[in-house]
């Protein structure tokens, strides 16, 4: 039986805004970014700062799809130096859901305009082309499914599939009780479930309206779910490896393959 190879990269775990410093070494300060690929069929997840560390073989086929979750800034930061957007010839399909009346070309452009950036995605070197999000299509040999989330502004949460793999990435979503049910079906079978869990247990009251997770709640869904490895993503930029380490602990316990995302982790299916 021919075996296939897929896979994902995490480039970058952290939300809100970039960090850096000693004190975030291990889990990294890029922040949301990560590239899936079966059999060679390179995908992108989000443009945040994590997309400056995309690897040069992401960049050898004739295109490379990016599918953006939504437009929040720490989300696209990522994408106006990144090497696939300097690369001259690259086809980047930019795959996005419309919000608050604009289009990801319009979201893009709106980044990148003075007086906050010197130039529009126009000026780049690669062959930019914009798509709207649909529901459900099909690239390579991977089948992609997106999901609306409960997020500020709105979020497309993605499934992809592929060789029998499922992963479903899950960032800046609040698991409220009446998405958990869509999401549970949506997610139902995946090998790995990437998700948003931003805050403490104990912060969730005062930061409930904010778009984000609490990492136990999420942890306890996919447990209850019987989701097999989850890797928690978006970690708070005030959250430091000690902090992470110490509630790792407790998330490892909960389920066999649960952890927190590190950046550069290479988690293979």
């Amino acid at each position: 039986m021919e075996k296939h190879s897929v896979k994902i990269t995490v480039l970058g775990a952290r939300g809100s805004v970039p960090v850096s410093g000693s004190s975030f070494s291990r889990y990294g300060g890029a922040t949301t970014c990560a590239l899936f690929c079966a059999d060679g069929q390179y995908i992108v997840l989000d443009a945040g700062t994590g997309l400056m560390a995309l690897p040069e073989e992401a960049m050898l086929a004739p295109s490379l799809p990016v599918l953006l979750t939504h437009a929040h800034v720490d989300h696209l930061l990522g994408f106006p130096l990144s090497p696939c957007a300097m690369r001259k010839g690259l086809a980047l399909d930019i795959y996005g859901a419309t919000r608050d009346g604009l289009d990801v070309r319009a979201q893009l452009e709106t980044l990148m305009k003075p007086p906050l950036w010197p130039v529009g995605p126009g000026a780049l070197p690669a062959n930019i082309r914009f798509h709207e999000l649909p529901h459900n299509m099909r690239i390579g040999d991977v089948d992609v499914g997106s999901m609306e989330g409960s997020h500020p502004g709105g979020v497309s949460l993605l499934r992809l599939d592929a060789f029998g793999k499922r992963v479903v990435f899950a960032t800046d979503c609040t698991l409220e009780e009446r998405l958990s049910s869509k999401l549970a079906e949506f997610a139902r079978g995946c090998d790995l479930l990437l998700i948003d869990g931003q805050y403490l247990y104990e912060e969730w009251e005062e930061r409930s309206g904010f778009g984000h997770s609490s990492w136990k709640y999420v942890a306890d869904f996919a447990k209850s779910e019987g989701v097999p490895m989850v890797r928690i993503i978006h970690h708070d930029p005030f959250r430091t490896d000690d902090e992470l380490d110490k509630e790792a602990e407790e998330l490892r316990a909960m389920g066999h393959d649960f952890d927190f995302a590190k950046e550069g982790e290479v988690i293979e299916l």
